[in-house]
């Protein structure tokens, strides 16, 4: 075995053999392996024999790995390591070689440290797995400097997963498995951790040009090591933030006090950064955790929003734009799309009592002029702040959902009862039975004379609701009623949508044709800036029939 390039050749050959001589022998003197030997053995382990001395004694296989240890092994091993190494390292540049050999020349490092039973790695270790370890330190310390200066970052990341990757299934081929945990760390260290400032630098510059196949090759990579990703969260945060106030900043003057335009800015930041997390960062709860932190400081902390807590009130409000029967309502999944979007802003808002404030207002006024969309959109609005919130915090607007219910099934009893009094009304009359505490409302601040056609109603109404509840007071919301009227002057007739205050002052002209102002005040009782405010005919809805 003089020349090295037949070394590994001969001496695995010569190994091979010697093996299976090896494993014969071992059979062959089983007997004397099972008593004498053994009884030596276990004598000296018992320390029975105080002055024997069992040091020399070895089992028949064991006693051949001592010869081949101390007689060839320990003259050739630097020689033998050598050889091994060079052909790791042609394996590494791509040129032939035969890898194979070595997987049976480490397996005999193995075998040979069997013969210390207590330490039966440490020949492998100390003879083999340092050597390799320092080796692989020094080759790709010495190629990833050169590959990532000539270049640059995104080919190296490229040929740094390709690198770990080949020795991953190299090391699996020729070492022994305990040593695949510090192989990858050993990898890791040197193709990734040397290089890790030159790649975090990288990471918002392929943010700002949307590299995704760079950013998640960059996080596979950080990834392996421990708190690799830290400095990248930080960036991806401070990204996401800054994009966010920039695209708040850039509204146009004229539309900064739109709710609509003002909710679906901060939507369109946190959707297309959520879709680039998803796949630049795997989905990682880590990044997700950076985006929330970023949102929350754009939705609060931008230039609209920060002004007078603007972000919970633009957010009620396009609640109400969603909720509110209109013009251009969505289809049924895109409402409920919508709605599930809101939310998500919904939970990166801090003064959630504030958005609470604004929505149940306009939440009352959808309910009593039965403006809502729908009341599978409300149920899914109402579900999706329970969820965010508590049962706490959607109590009160629970309660007023279910005031509604109630005053629908008061209505037909009420209708019931008339019918069994024998009671006919003059007019089509529904009523609404509120919780005074439950509902976010303005009591009624001016006196109001009830218009004679409906004195009738409100005092059989009346008399039906203390038969049925005991203690209750009932307190009378004209301000917020309202009415049909049909007119019958006209060749034409026409439907009135109008309020209570509207409908009174209306009903008036049936008795006269001509009323002065003060006429109108002293009729209705109204307050002056009431009066002046129902006078306004913009107000009125017509129907035509």
């Amino acid at each position: 075995m003089d020349s090295q390039g037949t070394l590994l050749t001969d001496y695995l050959k010569q190994w091979n053999a010697y093996s299976v001589g090896l494993e014969f022998c071992h059979a062959l003197f089983r007997y004397l392996n099972m008593n004498w030997i053994k009884k030596r053995l276990d004598d000296s382990r018992n320390k029975m024999a105080m002055f024997a001395n069992t040091s020399d004694i070895y089992e028949v296989g064991t006693l051949a790995l001592v010869v081949w240890r101390d007689r060839l092994f320990k003259k050739i091993k630097d020689r033998l390591l050598r050889a091994v190494l060079d052909v790791v390292c042609k394996d590494r540049d791509g040129e032939m070689s035969n890898i194979g050999q070595v997987t049976g020349v480490v397996n005999s490092y193995v075998k040979l440290g069997s013969i210390n039973k207590n330490k039966p790695l440490e020949l492998y270790r100390e003879d083999f797995e340092d050597p390799f370890m320092a080796n692989l330190r020094e080759y790709y310390g010495r190629e990833s400097s050169q590959y990532i200066t000539q270049h640059g970052v995104s080919q190296y990341m490229k040929q740094a997963q390709v690198r770990l990757e080949e020795e991953a299934i190299r090391g699996k081929k020729i070492l022994d498995p305990s040593s695949l945990e510090k192989l990858k760390t050993e990898c890791d260290l040197a193709l990734i951790d040397k290089h890790k400032e030159m790649l975090q630098i990288e990471c918002e510059h392929y943010l700002r040009d949307e590299k995704i196949e760079d950013l998640n090759r960059m996080y596979n990579l950080l990834n392996r090591l421990d708190n690799g990703i830290r400095p990248m969260l930080d960036v991806v945060e401070n990204f996401v933030a800054q994009t966010g106030f920039d695209a708040i900043r850039a509204i146009p003057a004229k539309e900064r006090t739109d709710p609509k335009k003002y909710v679906e800015t901060l939507l369109e930041t946190y959707n297309h950064f959520n879709t680039l997390i998803k796949k630049a960062f795997n989905n990682d709860n880590a990044f997700g955790g950076a985006l929330d932190k970023a949102c929350r400081r754009v939705v609060n902390e931008n230039s609209i929003g920060r002004e007078n807590s603007k972000s919970p009130e633009f957010l009620a409000k396009y609640c109400n734009l969603l909720l509110k029967k209109g013009a251009k309502n969505l289809e049924e999944a895109e409402l409920e799309e919508a709605i599930n979007q809101t939310i998500i802003v919904f939970k990166y808002v801090d003064d959630k009592d504030v958005f609470q404030k604004f929505y149940a207002k306009m939440l009352a006024r959808r309910l009593i002029h039965n403006t809502s969309v729908s009341d599978d959109a409300e149920s899914v609005m109402l579900g999706g702040l329970k969820q965010a919130c508590g049962f706490e915090y959607t109590s009160k607007l629970q309660r007023m959902f279910t005031d509604i219910t109630l005053s629908k099934d008061i209505t037909e009893k009420f209708r019931g009862y008339l019918t069994d009094k024998s009671i006919e009304l003059k007019v089509d009359f529904t009523v609404m039975v509120l919780t005074a505490g439950s509902w976010p409302l303005q009591t009624q601040t001016s006196s109001f004379n009830i218009p004679k056609e409906l004195e009738g109603c409100l005092t059989h109404f009346q008399n039906y609701y203390n038969s049925q509840h005991q203690g209750r007071k009932l307190n009378w919301s004209h301000h917020l009623c309202k009415g049909d009227l049909k007119t019958n002057f006209f060749k034409k007739k026409y439907e009135l949508s109008v309020s209570n205050y509207q409908m009174a002052i209306l009903l008036l002209f049936n008795d006269a044709d001509t009323l002065t102002y003060d006429n109108l005040v002293t009729l209705t009782n109204l307050k002056e800036v009431n009066l002046k405010a129902n006078l306004d005919v913009r107000k009125f809805k017509l129907n035509s029939s």
